[in-house]
């Protein structure tokens, strides 16, 4: 734990970083508030593709679906998300045996 001057050095320090960089403080207090709001993003993105291509093969037009999904993929990677390779590469890598 901090004693009471060390605390009171910090509280000075935060109040200090907070008036020199505003947009700083408001990401230290809220830090989980941005992901979530790109995770509703990545959300909408995704279930409006799904719409959209539902309702293209249902009108017989795959080669249009096919361009909606590319446009969301892009529209995912813009919004920060990456695919997750590693995981893909473990599931298909054989396990070792040994003997």
């Amino acid at each position: 734990m901090l004693d009471d001057d060390e605390r009171t050095v910090l509280e000075e320090t935060e109040r200090a970083l907070a008036r020199d960089d505003p947009s700083l403080a408001r990401r230290m207090r809220r830090p989980g508030a941005r992901r979530a709001r790109a995770a509703r993003h990545r959300s909408v993105v995704v279930l409006v593709t799904v719409a959209l291509v539902v309702g293209l093969f249902w009108l017989a037009l795959p080669g249009q679906a096919l361009l909606v999904v590319m446009v969301g993929v892009g529209a995912l990677v813009g919004l920060g998300w990456r695919p997750r390779l590693d995981r893909i590469t473990t599931a298909l890598r054989p396990e070792r045996r040994e003997p």
